[in-house]
């Protein structure tokens, strides 16, 4: 029943919607404070009219430029294809910005691959830095947005802060770098068809990890001659407790691989040692089991239910028909928090001679007309507005009648407040298949890990 390549194309499909429909971030003012200690003198009544005046004066509106709607082209490199940049960003924009055409330029999100590009006498005007933004920071190809954004009096009050927070933290000096409408999250999705197999009550909104290891104990086993098991991760999504503590892996300026000092990290392993303690929870020979219906609960990205259950609209429908969704699990002590979101921005070449009509394109990729469409057709909004959330997969069948509200039901944890690059060669996903298969213990585990991953960084870091 289930597609070739499903995780692999879910993965693809996830991050091209992050391309499709951009967003970020916000400013912030300051005004003066009135302070009086004796109010009854006339030295501090003079000093509070005065602040007064001044505050007044801050008060007076700020002129904001006016975008141009004059005709121009924007070259646009990006990693997706040319049709499916045609077929969708281009069809979208065009709708709200008219006098904006758009150039595709094809770019592979390495360093290398831009610098040809720029070799070759092409400036690109927007990039879409999916495989990370900081290939773009080394070589000095991103245009920070604070003050284009007071200028021209871009509205950013609709983006979850979550959002907002999480493009400046990929900036070392915590700028505004880049806007994006949409993201990357996780559900739990679960099988009432397992859990009645099992004669175990279905899982509940806000339970904690602890809970759901509980109800995966009381769901794997065999029965019918068939292998269950109480709990699947999906591709990449062995993180999801661990981006709920908002932490790094590794020192954004040196690279240390902090594992070990990490108490966060610790209390994570504990918990996932828990999960693979579980007697027969995990096979790597067997996987995709909630696909086929072996698999009581999964924790995977928000569009997993698109990705199986037969050819027809009808076909999925009847397969999944007692399949829904529920909020990830949280931890006691920050209860009702859900894992950090994934998004990649959207940047503005600071070479570019057309940056006010670049901005006017991330402008309407933020707008509410385009994130709800967007978010119609299962793309995950930025925007913290609970009527546009309500509306995510309304227009695909695959999520008619779910519970999709669930995705959104509790806080995204913030990110740190820098992230790190040197993040990305801790291969915990890889790991953690040898860890759930082996008797090691945590702190040899860490060790391990530790590393392998300082030998990549090192590798890396004398590559620059």
């Amino acid at each position: 029943m289930k597609r070739s390549g499903q995780r692999t194309l879910g993965l693809l499909f996830m991050m091209c919607l992050l391309f499709m429909f951009v967003l970020g971030a916000c400013s912030s003012g300051e005004s003066g404070e009135v302070t009086s200690d004796k109010p009854d003198t006339t030295e501090s009544t003079e000093r509070t009219n005065a602040n007064t005046e001044e505050q007044a004066e801050e008060a007076e509106p700020v002129e904001v430029k006016q975008f141009s709607n004059e005709p121009v082209t924007l070259k646009v490199a990006t990693q997706w294809g040319e049709e499916n940049f045609q077929n969708n960003f281009v069809q979208d924009m065009k709708e709200l910005v008219p006098h904006i055409t758009f150039e595709y330029v094809d770019w592979n999100g390495t360093a290398e691959g831009i610098q040809e590009i720029n070799s070759a006498g092409t400036v690109v005007d927007l990039l879409t830095p999916n495989l990370g933004v900081d290939v773009l920071l080394d070589l000095d190809m991103v245009q920070p947005l604070d003050e284009m954004v007071k200028e021209y009096g871009i509205d950013l009050s609709t983006v979850d802060p979550s959002f907002i927070a999480l493009i400046r933290s990929q900036d070392p000096e915590g700028r505004l770098i880049g806007l994006t409408g949409n993201g990357g999250i996780y559900g739990l999705f679960y099988n009432k068809e397992v859990f009645d197999l099992f004669g175990v009550p279905y899982p509940t909104d806000n339970m904690t990890w602890d809970e759901l290891i509980d109800l995966a104990k009381k769901t794997t086993g065999t029965r019918d001659g068939n292998q269950y098991v109480g709990l699947e991760f999906g591709s990449d999504t062995v993180d999801a407790a661990l981006l709920q503590l908002s932490t790094t892996l590794t020192d954004p300026d040196t690279g240390e691989v902090l594992l070990s000092k990490d108490p966060k990290f610790t209390k994570y392993m504990e918990l996932m040692k828990k999960i693979y303690s579980i007697p027969g929870i995990y096979n790597p020979e067997e996987k995709d089991k909630f696909m086929q219906k072996t698999a009581a609960m999964e924790i995977n990205w928000h569009g997993f239910l698109t990705w199986f259950g037969g050819e027809t609209p009808e076909e999925r429908a009847e397969f999944k028909k007692d399949m829904d969704i529920l909020p990830i699990p949280s931890w006691p002590d920050i209860p009702e928090t859900a894992p950090a979101v994934h998004t990649a921005p959207t940047v503005i070449n600071p070479y570019s001679e057309k940056k006010e009509a670049a901005l006017q394109v991330l402008q309407a990729i933020i707008s509410i007309e385009n994130q709800t469409k967007a978010t119609r057709k299962g793309t995950i909004p930025a925007t913290s507005d609970v009527e546009i959330r309500k509306q995510f997969g309304a227009d695909n069948p695959d999520h008619q009648g779910k519970n999709v509200m669930a995705m959104f039901q509790h806080q995204f944890a913030l990110p740190p407040a820098r992230a790190s690059v040197w993040d990305k060669y801790v291969d915990l996903n890889g790991a953690m298949q040898k860890f759930a298969t082996s008797d090691m213990n945590i702190p040899e585990f860490i060790r391990v890990l530790e590393e392998e991953s300082a030998i990549k960084i090192k590798d890396a870091m004398n590559k620059q």
